[in-house]
């Protein structure tokens, strides 16, 4: 899973600047990405089977209002494995 994260982050166009792991159920990814490229970045991690919540959806997507003046995004994604 990690690997196809990775991949998602930088097709999107985002670089990752820093991550950290606890334990086997939950890592930190935190990155920088082009306001511009947000929607892209959404759609290529939902691509690689990530679930993003409808409150991330939204942000990103506000955050990536066309309208907005390009800037560079500093965020942090979340990703909780569930294990069976």
């Amino acid at each position: 899973m990690t690997v196809r994260v990775s991949q998602a982050i930088s097709q999107a166009g985002a670089w990752i600047t820093d991550f950290h792991l606890y334990s086997d159920i939950l890592i930190y990814i935190n990155s920088e990405i082009q306001t511009t490229n947000l929607d892209r970045f959404a759609e290529t991690l939902q691509g690689k089977g990530l679930n993003l919540s409808q409150n991330s959806i939204g942000q990103l997507i506000l955050a990536g209002d066309k309208t907005l003046k390009e800037k560079k995004l500093i965020g942090t994604l979340q990703i909780i494995f569930l294990h069976d």
